[in-house]
């Protein structure tokens, strides 16, 4: 599949829309954000050329803790990446890509909150 960006990031809009209101009302300071392809960011990660997403900054926690010892904004911030391609490659229909787009979406938000991706993998195996 090769969606135009804008589609694709629909896609993901729909896909965090989606997601409970008692969750997406407990996220401070995350930034949803799309790209074609792991960049520098994922270099960390075994296997990051494969990646379908990452999150990357400070625990929903630490964010807590780090506004109450005034630490600087930017250190606060968190980011989700979706990587497009490599969703992408991994689906043949649009249905199958909107599926991946919100099961990727949710596992990295879910790493906000503090979650391990084993602890992800024994809880939620379908989203793992």
């Amino acid at each position: 599949m090769d969606l135009p960006r804008r589609e694709f990031e629909d896609l993901a809009e729909r896909a965090f829309a989606a997601v409970p209101k008692e969750f997406r009302e407990k996220l401070l300071n995350v930034e949803i954000s799309v790209q074609d392809l792991p960049g520098p960011e994922a270099d960390e990660d075994e296997g990051s050329e494969d990646l379908m997403g990452l999150y990357v900054g400070p625990m929903r926690s630490e964010i807590q803790e780090g506004m109450l010892s005034g630490a600087p904004p930017d250190e606060l911030m968190a980011r989700v990446l979706l990587y497009k391609r490599n969703i992408e490659s991994a689906c043949s229909t649009r249905a199958e890509l909107a599926r991946e787009v919100a099961l990727t979406l949710r596992h990295e938000l879910a790493h906000h909150f503090g979650f391990e991706d084993e602890e992800l993998e024994r809880i939620w195996p379908e989203g793992a």
